[in-house]
């Protein structure tokens, strides 16, 4: 038997917690009975914890759940296998695998709350250590998880994050509450290293009021603060947004800006290129793992080379209409070796 770690359900949907439920969801369809998911009290995906056929147990919530009654039932039912897609698990138990999606808890520091850092920084190079094995979304990651959790190479598997089948399909789907202006759009929560203030200056440069600039995301409470911006009737910050919604506002963009200061990956962009949008991407390495020729790189650091960019992007007029690298990153593919892997630890 395989425990799968969904604590996810309880939280917010970021890029973490879409790449537990991604994978999640094909993991249940190909091993059935051979993987049971546990979770704590608090769910708010109570859907997917019917698809799941997820139990709730014990009950504390958070981290505290993780390291008492989770660990509590893993001793209970004879050490399974324990698979935890969001960096923690419980610490003294070995048999266990674990996602790191990236290292900013060590390289941000000053980005997260003081509480959130202490845990993390605490917490995921022991578990790293302890476990058997590591997923990591991608080669760039990769690098960073191995030198600063000083790991052998060979005990970190990548598997990159993919596209919902929603942004697959073909046809167009209308925005009812659609400004009657051209936008730009942005889309992840509101982190410092996503960069959106000097995203801000950068649309505030191009003085163009017949363009407005669309930021799709949630606000996350461990980040130590949010965005401050001068008022601007051009830029909307769009909260609660469902994923159809999103499929939609991706697909009537103008264009798509992600000027990130440091990712592990970047679902937005490779959502973003599977709607055809022009993408005006940061020039750091995952980025250059991801993106291809058809996207422009700005230095994210530098307001003019992203506003830059914009001016770029918009100039561009018509969609892209392939991006080669899109194939790769598929749920499908990323769960099949998810799969694989953990069969080999049974």
């Amino acid at each position: 038997m395989i425990i799968i770690n969904a604590r996810f359900l309880t939280q917010p949907i970021s890029g973490v917690q879409r790449f537990g439920i991604e994978i999640s969801k094909i993991v249940k369809k190909q091993l059935k009975d051979q993987v049971c998911f546990v979770t704590c009290p608090g769910v708010i995906h109570i859907e997917l914890f019917k698809e799941l056929e997820a139990k709730i147990i014990g009950v504390n919530k958070s981290h505290l759940w993780e390291q008492l009654d989770l660990f509590a039932y893993l001793l209970r039912n004879k050490n399974p296998l324990l698979v935890s897609f969001g960096y923690t698990g419980p610490l003294f138990y070995k048999n266990q695998i674990v996602s790191i999606h990236d290292v900013a808890f060590k390289y941000h520091k000053e980005s997260f709350s003081k509480s959130f850092a202490l845990v993390y920084n605490y917490l995921v190079p022991r578990i790293a250590k302890k476990c058997l094995h590591v997923f990591t979304v991608s080669e760039a990651a990769k690098k960073e998880v191995v030198k600063e959790l000083k790991l052998p190479s060979q005990k970190v598997s990548v598997v990159y994050n993919g596209i919902s089948s929603l942004f697959k399909k073909a046809e167009k789907i209308p925005l009812k509450e659609m400004s009657v202006k051209p936008y730009i759009l942005t889309v992840s929560s509101h982190h410092p290293r996503k960069n959106y203030e000097r995203l801000i200056e950068a649309f505030n440069m191009l003085n163009d009021t017949e363009i407005e600039l669309y930021v799709i995301g949630n606000y996350v409470g461990h980040f130590s603060k949010t965005v401050e911006t001068k008022p601007n009737k051009n830029i909307k910050f769009l909260t609660n947004i469902t994923d159809k919604q999103l499929v939609a506002y991706y697909q009537n963009a103008e264009l798509f800006v992600f000027p990130s200061l440091y990712e592990g990956f970047g679902i937005p962009v490779i959502e973003a290129m599977s709607q055809h949008l022009p993408c005006v991407i940061s020039d750091i390495p995952v980025f250059k793992e991801i993106g291809d020729e058809s996207v422009i790189y700005v230095n994210p650091k530098d307001v003019d080379s992203i506003t830059q960019g914009i001016i770029k992007g918009l100039n561009i007029g018509n969609k892209i209409q392939y991006y080669p690298k899109l194939e790769q990153f598929t749920w499908e593919n990323s769960a099949n070796k998810v799969v694989k892997i953990l069969k080999n630890f049974l």
